[in-house]
């Protein structure tokens, strides 16, 4: 067996709360995940806010057939604090027995389930809501625990460099955030912003940057990074090498399936991020006692 990765939660332990929430965030790190991921949004005052999407209606969703069409983007924070997520159909259903191949399907199902589109899932209120989180407050929960986990924030807004930068001093967590995207305009902002510019040197910066072609062997000459994350479909121990030989750690996307977490062991990736933290504990533990 290679090395063992960090145990990264997806937009925190949502099977246990709604994604990106601080329960979610709570969960997996009171489980004892070494890592987790979230997605940052800013609103209208520029506060940053776990959201994932641009609008908000996914996560607000009650039951009911009407949408507000809105961005937090143009919401202030004192009335998106004000808002309730509910838990019914929000949590990702049980783990399949074959596992997740293609992420799309299962969130496809999620998304079905929680508009009342599927017809085994009858939309049922139950009075369990969450509201939407502050970056801040996050990593305040995380500086509490004793353990160090790693946050990987997954930035989705362009312009947030200065608040993001803002935020990390206050909360002086240098140490275990890193500031990552999957969109290339945000991936070129940090990089002129925080290596260019200089500002806030100890930040750390990563990429998802799903595949390692030749196109980002070449970007990756003129960058600095923590980290990248490469999706399974891609993969290869070479790619795994190659970054380590230029100093940068591998954080494999989304692969919740056994013979993926097979792989990861075999190829020395360094984290992995997974919806099913808890399932593949169980598998990890089952594969050191054989």
């Amino acid at each position: 067996m290679g090395t063992t990765p960090c145990r990264i939660a997806h937009r925190g332990d949502s099977t246990t709360a709604p994604e990106n929430t601080f329960e979610a965030v709570k969960a997996a790190v009171d489980f004892g995940c070494e890592g987790v991921e979230i997605d940052v949004r800013l609103t209208k005052d520029n506060k940053i806010v776990l959201m994932h999407d641009e609008f908000i209606d996914r996560m607000v969703f009650d039951g009911k057939s009407r949408k507000r069409n809105i961005k937090l983007r143009d919401m202030y924070w004192h009335d998106v604090k004000k808002l309730k997520i509910p838990y019914e159909n929000h949590l990702l259903p049980d783990f399949p027995e074959e596992g997740v191949i293609k992420e799309k399907l299962l969130f496809d199902f999620v998304d079905n389930r929680m508009f009342g589109q599927d017809e085994d899932f009858p939309y049922k209120g139950i009075g369990r809501y969450t509201s939407p989180a502050l970056l801040e407050d996050i990593i305040y929960l995380m500086q509490q625990n004793k353990s160090k986990v790693i946050l990987e924030i997954e930035c989705k807004d362009k312009g947030m460099a200065p608040f993001l930068e803002e935020t990390i001093i206050k909360t002086n967590c240098f140490d275990f955030t890193i500031l990552m995207s999957g969109d290339t305009s945000i991936i070129d902002e940090f990089q002129e912003y925080f290596i260019k510019e200089k500002k806030s040197k100890n930040i750390k910066l990563g990429a998802n940057i799903r595949r390692l072609n030749i196109h980002w062997k070449n970007k990756l000459e003129f960058m600095e990074f923590y980290e990248v994350g490469l999706n399974p479909d891609f993969l290869t121990r070479n790619d795994v090498e190659y970054l380590h030989n230029i100093n940068i750690d591998v954080f494999s996307n989304l692969g919740d399936y056994p013979e993926w977490w097979e792989k990861i062991y075999d190829y020395g990736i360094d984290g992995f991020k997974t919806n099913y933290v808890r399932e593949y504990t169980d598998w990890f533990n089952k594969k050191i006692n054989v």
